[in-house]
């Protein structure tokens, strides 16, 4: 027969005490998904962008997010390259997180021509 039966107060009290074995573990014994600060966090010091955006539409959980993003490390990349950067840079993160949705991966050039069409169209 195996040990005692013990409720969930109990439970949750043991692991509480337990040590974490790794950075994921300790994430989550300190609370449950990924923020958006984390996520800031991880690709500002992996990518170095001039500019990021992310936004958690999980409403706060860390289950999903919106992300922009400008680097020189896209040059000379195609989409899914690029995207597939984004999702090596949060591979920690990718396994709590249920969406991500990369809404712009581009270089800095190209940020710069998207900004002049955009200011070209507000004063047109």
């Amino acid at each position: 027969m195996s040990g005692p039966l013990r409720t969930s107060t109990q439970i949750e009290s043991l692991i509480a005490h337990q040590k974490p074995r790794n950075q994921r573990e300790l994430r989550l014994q300190g609370e449950m998904g990924v923020t958006k600060e984390q996520v800031e966090s991880t690709l500002t010091s992996k990518l170095k962008p001039s500019y990021l955006e992310v936004i958690d539409t999980s409403g706060g959980c860390g289950a999903s997010f919106v992300v922009e993003i400008v680097s020189e490390q896209f040059g000379g990349k195609r989409l899914l390259e690029r995207h597939r950067i984004v999702n090596a840079a949060l591979e920690e993160e990718m396994k709590e997180i249920h969406a991500l949705s990369i809404r712009k991966a581009i270089t800095p050039e190209q940020w710069k021509q998207q900004q002049e069409a955009e200011k070209s169209t507000a004063v047109a």
